[in-house]
């Protein structure tokens, strides 16, 4: 169980940080540059994911997994994760015509959680893990 409160302080640590780079290429891109808040998220959504990536398989779950079979399963999470997030700031934007600033906030809360989830059980796994305990359909039986 140690193991894994290190890896969620990692996890923590590394989603910080994108999460920093995430609201300040978001907010630079839409009140500086005046991009729209959609184009400016999805941008900023794609810097931080990669930045994401490369930590959390380098150094939150060290390398575990092929790079080859752990980038395609990311994508998969992080499209599921974009969707969330692009959905919020929708509907907080568009819908109730609250600034971007402040729909950020609860995608901030939300997605990292999710993220944490899925990337363990699903991205950062290494083969044998997934042989061990993923279901007999991904298993190949």
């Amino acid at each position: 169980m140690n193991g894994v409160f290190r890896q969620l302080g990692k996890f923590a640590t590394v989603g910080i940080a994108a999460t920093g780079l995430h609201l300040l290429a978001a907010i630079t891109l839409h009140y500086i540059f005046h991009m729209g808040a959609l184009g400016a998220n999805f941008l900023a959504f794609l810097v931080a994911s990669g930045f994401s990536y490369f930590g959390n398989w380098s150094w939150t779950f060290n390398r575990s997994g092929r790079l080859v079979a752990t980038l395609p399963r990311f994508l998969v999470v992080n499209v599921f994760c974009f969707a969330i997030n692009q959905g919020i700031v929708f509907i907080l934007v568009e819908q109730f015509d609250l600034p971007l600033f402040m729909a950020l906030l609860p995608v901030v809360a939300v997605v990292p959680v999710m993220g944490f989830w899925l990337n363990k059980t699903h991205v950062f796994v290494s083969d044998i893990q997934r042989n061990k305990k993923g279901p007999a359909l991904l298993r190949g039986r």
